[in-house]
């Protein structure tokens, strides 16, 4: 039987993570044996895991540190190609590849705007570094988006003809008939205010203390709920911007959600803040429920998925005003069928799997 791995850093619940275990169920249902590579087994999506993977772990506190029991994983499960994503498992997905007596092909997943990360950290400014030579040693590099493509290029113009864009597998039959089941929130009952969701790690890069100001500004004009569901590092300062501002009956911090497409379909209007991204997925899963989205006009990713306004409203990065106003002009928009179709037919899992697989070598 065809053996993949699918090497992803944790399975805490980020949006690259669930792409790829999204991609290992298309997988399995093509007939491979998928195994799930974690430097650690622990997480809210192991939950959702699906049924056949096996989940590998190699047990190490971080990534860098995995490079050995990687190698020893090849040599011993023989994968016929490795896939990974987010840039501190691409580079060691790339040298265990290289250092393995087993040599599987690679294909590394590039999931983030890597010149808009921010370089915060030795680790980072070295991993930033080892991306022109490291990627190059694979044998193929997927970017989510033509924007992630062009910073690939930028800092390597080498890379060019060793990159393919491949959209997301984000769209599946499966995800759109959770969209359909029950929630227990009271907010999304009926004759409540509308919702405006937005959904992602809790982390600075995400833009939700700057998405709670622009909403303190939205119900001074119109009655609204803002619900954020994820978890991260950020929780205690967003449950401080929420007090401060006066709106704990008006903002809500529910947590991780196995299920978000149910939200998703509920909610009046959905809002991507970020200040960077990829190619992000919960724009699309949003708007595959006709829902009316406003996202920030950052790299890379939303101005693609919205094809430059036509299927949103774009409000450049930072600018609380006019993000509020968006937000507002939501609240009375109609669901969005032409940009439902548009990313149904952009991005769907079995399209985006097809292209992976055969990137692979399959």
């Amino acid at each position: 039987m065809r053996r993949i791995a699918i090497l992803i850093p944790s399975l805490h619940g980020g949006g690259a993570e669930r792409a790829m275990i999204n991609f290992a169920g298309e997988a399995l249902k093509l007939g491979f044996a998928v195994d799930i590579v974690v430097i650690q087994d622990v997480g809210v999506l192991r939950e959702v895991v699906p049924n056949g993977a096996r989940v590998v772990n190699l047990r190490r506190s971080r990534m860098v540190l995995a490079v050995p029991a990687l190698v020893r994983y090849l040599n011993e499960n023989a994968p016929d190609a490795v896939f990974s994503t987010i840039t501190h498992a691409n580079l060691v997905a790339s040298l265990a590849s290289r250092l393995a007596s087993h040599r599987p092909r690679t294909i590394l997943r590039q999931s983030n705007a890597p010149l808009a990360e921010p370089r915060d950290s030795i680790g980072r400014i070295f991993a930033h570094r080892l991306i022109p030579l490291l990627y190059r040693w694979s044998d193929g590099v997927i970017a989510v988006s033509q924007g992630v493509a062009q910073q690939l290029f930028a800092m390597s113009p080498r890379l060019r003809g060793h990159v393919e864009v491949i959209p997301t597998p984000v769209l599946s039959p499966e995800m759109l008939r959770k969209g359909e089941e029950s929630i227990s929130h009271p907010w999304f009952s009926s004759g409540q205010p509308p919702v405006v969701l937005a959904a992602g790690r809790l982390e600075p890069a995400k833009g939700f203390v700057r998405l709670v100001e622009a909403f303190g500004r939205v119900i001074e004009r119109r009655d609204a709920r803002l619900v954020i569901i994820g978890e991260g590092r950020q929780r205690q300062r967003l449950e401080r911007e929420v007090r401060e501002r006066g709106l704990m009956d008006r903002v809500d911090l529910p947590g991780f959600q196995q299920n978000p497409y149910a939200f998703m379909s509920r909610a009046q209007s959905f809002v991507l803040s970020s200040e960077y991204e990829g190619l992000p997925n919960v724009l699309i899963q949003a708007m595959a429920f006709g829902t009316p989205v406003v996202a920030t006009n950052c790299e890379s990713g939303p101005a693609e998925i919205l094809e430059g306004g036509r299927y949103g409203t774009l409000v450049p990065v930072g600018d609380v005003p006019q993000l509020a106003a968006a937000i507002t002009e939501s609240l009375d928009k109609p669901r969005q069928p032409e940009a439902r179709a548009s990313v149904l037919s952009r991005f769907g899992a079995a399209e985006a799997t097809a292209r992976y697989l055969a990137l692979g070598g399959f």
